[in-house]
């Protein structure tokens, strides 16, 4: 029988420098719902509010969201969740020098907050922690634009141009940012392995970051509670929870 634990410590130790790709199933355990699983957001609120068009014509959505984010409910500026087990432990491949980085479809912040520089995170889904106009791109710290509907801005405008504002997160129907894409890509260009944590990888174009380089044969490893869409594409598929199964790993990557 196959010793995948192992194997997937000998891919991980044996290559010079791995990406790390994460998705929803590595906040879980911070106590951040994923999306698409039985007790995901979208079995609690209507998915097509979180559209661009939608959230532009409603008013009401936009004052939601935000007495939201003020109550911390949004994991964003207000929130008390904090790193789990999973996200240490990734943090501890980055200081022994493992990582080309870390690409994430996480919003939440909590690779930085463990320990990783924010120029080796490529956020494919921006993040919470900021906030924009969206006419004229003015942007500021999350915190300040709370601090406007605290003083009586339910729907917080634009100082400049009187612009909707919004969190620096990707919305359907709005492109990744551009500088987070060309980064994700060139980190994946300088990986010779791929640790996928807590991602069914069934959302694009972010899954293509790893699914392309595992098609021409880098062996990619995957730590995930459940089946994904790409099973049949990994070296080595490990169907745990990343917190659990992390931590071990990295202690016998890094000879602990």
């Amino acid at each position: 029988m196959i010793d995948h634990f192992s194997a997937a410590c000998d891919i991980v130790q044996s290559a010079g420098r791995v990406l790390v790709f994460t998705g929803a199933g590595v906040s879980t355990e911070s106590g951040i719902p994923d999306f698409r699983g039985p007790d995901g957001l979208w079995s609690r609120v209507d998915p097509e509010d979180f559209t661009i068009s939608r959230y532009l014509d409603n008013p009401e959505l936009r004052e939601r969201g935000w007495r939201m984010h003020l109550n911390g409910e949004l994991w964003g500026a207000r929130s008390e969740v904090k790193p789990n087990p999973a996200h240490d432990a990734i943090a501890e491949l980055w200081k022994a020098g493992k990582l080309s980085g870390v690409v994430t479809q996480n919003i939440d912040g909590l690779h930085q907050e463990a320990g990783i520089p924010a120029d080796q995170v490529a956020e494919l889904h921006g993040n919470l922690r900021r906030s924009h106009c969206v006419d004229c791109r003015e942007d500021w710290e999350t915190v300040e634009v709370l601090a406007w509907v605290e003083a009586g801005e339910a729907d917080p405008r634009c100082p400049r141009c009187g612009g909707i504002v919004k969190t620096n997160t990707v919305m359907f129907g709005e492109s990744l940012p551009r500088n987070e894409w060309t980064t994700a890509l060139i980190m994946a260009s300088a990986a010779d392995a791929i640790l996928v944590v807590g991602s069914t990888l069934g959302v694009y174009p972010a899954a293509d970051v790893v699914l392309d380089p595992a098609r021409r044969g880098v062996p990619m490893v995957i730590v995930n509670l459940g089946r994904t869409e790409h099973d049949h594409l990994a070296t080595v598929k490990l169907d745990e929870k990343a917190g659990a199964v992390l931590p071990p790993l990295v202690e016998q990557v890094l000879g602990r």
